[in-house]
């Protein structure tokens, strides 16, 4: 995790997902992929990618409020809680910490708490699946790595889509721009 979760963040920066003003469509994003694991697991299917994609949404969300992943693995939880190995039981806990992630990012508040029990619940899910997190982040990294996909203006464009080839060299010549020493 600690050489994985560097790589996806400089993926994600450079695909410019990382902007604080963005947080709220993130956490749409997060709801969205978190929606979909819960769909795998009532299904029964094998949710290591779904996992994955959560994982890597909370990694951005993470990088634009400046939390710690770290901070999270030693989060405190209650793992002798029985009800933890029930999948249906976790997915509650898991809408439950949406709910609260999203309604403090919407009001500006600190979200730290919930984010690092969604990394645990993520984390049990995983481990209830028999796979870790690091081989379910590898598994959807692997697959969105090589994707050319660019935030702009706030909306996510794949390299596929009509404007993505104008937004681009818009982004890049903002960040020219930026690099002009100015002139006295």
């Amino acid at each position: 995790m600690k050489n994985l979760i560097p790589r996806v963040i400089q993926w994600a920066e450079e695909s410019n997902l990382v902007n604080p003003a963005d947080i709220q469509p993130e956490s749409l994003m997060m709801i969205y992929k978190f929606g979909k694991l819960t769909e795998v697991i009532l299904q029964g299917r094998n949710s290591c990618s779904e996992i994955g994609d959560c994982l890597i949404n909370l990694i951005i969300i993470c990088r634009m409020g400046n939390i710690s992943l770290a901070e999270c693995i030693d989060y405190p939880l209650n793992d002798k809680d029985e009800r933890l190995k029930d999948p249906q039981y976790m997915i509650g806990l898991i809408l439950s910490s949406l709910g609260k992630v999203c309604k403090n990012v919407g009001l500006g508040k600190d979200f730290k708490k919930e984010v690092c029990y969604l990394f645990i619940y993520l984390t049990i899910i995983a481990t209830l699946h028999n796979s870790s997190l690091l081989e379910c982040l590898d598994v959807s990294f692997k697959k969105l790595q090589n994707k050319k996909i660019i935030r702009f203006n706030g909306i996510l464009l794949e390299e596929t889509h009509e404007d993505y080839p104008a937004a681009l060299a818009m982004m890049k010549g903002n960040k020219k721009m930026k690099k002009i020493p100015k002139k006295t």
